[in-house]
């Protein structure tokens, strides 16, 4: 009696048990509906997500794993332990098409890789933090369990204060099948803070998720830009780098330099510490960037060239620096190159009106002057109070003859710029070409 008595008990308690995770649940789905639209965040994201497909090199068995990209350069997140000993590694989009991925950098003790496709990606997430991640913050994962396709699965954050291999990781009820490392956490504003890196053994509702913040320094070295709170480097207002925890002593010397490099007063001083920066941390986007300002500023253009070629390498995304890289291949006279610069920039950035000025300004000097005449119109469509596209147009149009046209525009550039200091010799143009109609 009394074994059947305890029997009883302890499956009266187990109801209990159900009643009350079953009643949980509703409320924590409820709660979820009312703060996460989890329709939104797959819709935005879910093209960004890849499936990670390789062989093991010992047996030749296929893996998976999952990831996202994080760049329009094609580089791609994902966890360190899913390739490891593996090859002919794959990202498999969305839409079902498949291509090579070659790996960028690892760093195992933070779980985290970082991989590149040749191919351009249909989109990318937007990098955030875990820092305003709470005991119960809802979260989403897209995901790819062995064998199945994406998976958008959502969960909360069961507690923030947790550990692994000495880094901080999030605890999570996200479920994190086989397959599913690497996939890309998302809040409920859509942003990435993290990738699902295990599930806990024996636990199946216990999920670890890598936080995004672990990767910020290693991803700042590959031109991914971050958010300044919570990584581990950041730019203050005066645009000095703020070394936090968590980075190496290399990377701190390399900040120290760079800072210098700041904080210097001449161009050739700031060249040598923004040197110095590289050196030690050949991946560091902004001191590359930077050295090639202060190069050419220094008058060396040899090696402002190969500082800006390095700039674009790790960061091919980023417009100033084409913009930058264009200008002074205009100034060197070679043009050809400028102009295919300031068409990478009008791609990258097909709205801004001194992309189009200066791709303007490129054809005009390489004598492709129908190409020119439509590249400041797309300038002024964009700003039509550009002054400097007006001027750029009204050269143009003169060197085609269009000379009523051509003064129609300067004087609409001084009226714009009255004050401009070429203002006289433009005034002394427009007579000329007035005088010539006429």
């Amino acid at each position: 009696m009394i074994g059947i008595g305890s029997w009883g008990l302890y499956e009266g308690v187990r109801v209990i048990q159900t009643i009350v995770w079953t009643l949980l649940g509703v409320i924590l789905g409820v709660a979820r509906a009312q703060t996460l639209d989890i329709e939104s965040i797959a819709r935005r994201n879910e093209g960004a997500a890849v499936v990670i497909l390789a062989q093991k090199i010992d047996t030749g068995a296929s893996v998976q794993s999952s990831g996202c990209f994080v760049s329009m350069s094609g580089l791609i997140i994902t966890t360190a332990h899913q390739i490891d000993n593996v090859e002919r590694l794959r990202a498999k989009f969305l839409d079902g098409s498949q291509h090579a991925v070659s790996v960028v950098a690892v760093e195992p003790i933070r779980e985290i890789a970082l991989l590149r496709c040749a191919q351009p990606p249909p989109a990318v997430v937007r990098i955030g933090s875990v820092s305003g991640l709470r005991s119960g913050s809802p979260l989403v994962a897209i995901a790819a369990p062995d064998n199945l396709g994406f998976s958008i699965v959502a969960g909360i954050v069961s507690s923030t204060n947790r550990t692994y291999k000495g880094y901080r990781m999030i605890q999570t009820d996200l479920p994190a099948d086989p397959g599913s490392s690497g996939g890309p956490v998302f809040d409920k504003r859509g942003n990435l803070v993290g990738m699902i890196v295990s599930e806990l053994s024996g636990e199946d509702w216990v999920t670890f998720v890598n936080p995004i913040d672990n990767a910020y320094s290693l991803l700042r070295r590959h031109g991914v830009s971050v958010p300044g709170e919570g990584g581990h480097l950041s730019l203050d207002a005066e645009g000095e780098v703020i070394a936090a925890d968590g980075i190496t002593e290399v990377e701190r010397h390399a900040i120290d330099a760079y800072n210098r490099g700041v904080t210097a007063v001449t161009a050739e001083t700031k060249a040598e510490a923004y040197g110095a920066a590289v050196r030690l941390l050949p991946e560091f986007y902004e001191a590359w960037f930077n050295l090639a300002v202060a190069a050419t500023g220094a008058g060396d253009t040899v090696r402002a060239i190969a500082a800006y070629e390095r700039a674009i390498e790790l960061r091919p995304d980023a417009v100033e620096t084409h913009r930058n890289f264009g200008r002074l291949l205009l100034a060197e006279r070679r043009v050809s190159e400028a102009v295919a610069c300031f068409k990478r920039a009008t791609r990258l950035k097909p709205l801004s009106a001194t992309a189009h000025n200066d791709l303007g300004e490129a054809y005009r000097q390489a004598e492709r002057l129908e190409d020119a005449e439509r590249a400041f119109a797309r300038a002024l469509e964009l700003d039509p109070a550009y002054a400097s596209a007006y001027y750029n147009l009204a050269l143009t149009l003169a060197a085609r003859g269009r000379t009523r046209e051509a003064v129609q525009r300067f004087r609409t550039y001084l009226k714009l710029a009255p004050d401009a200091a070429d203002a006289p010799q433009v005034q002394g143009w427009i007579d000329k070409l007035a005088a010539k109609r006429n």
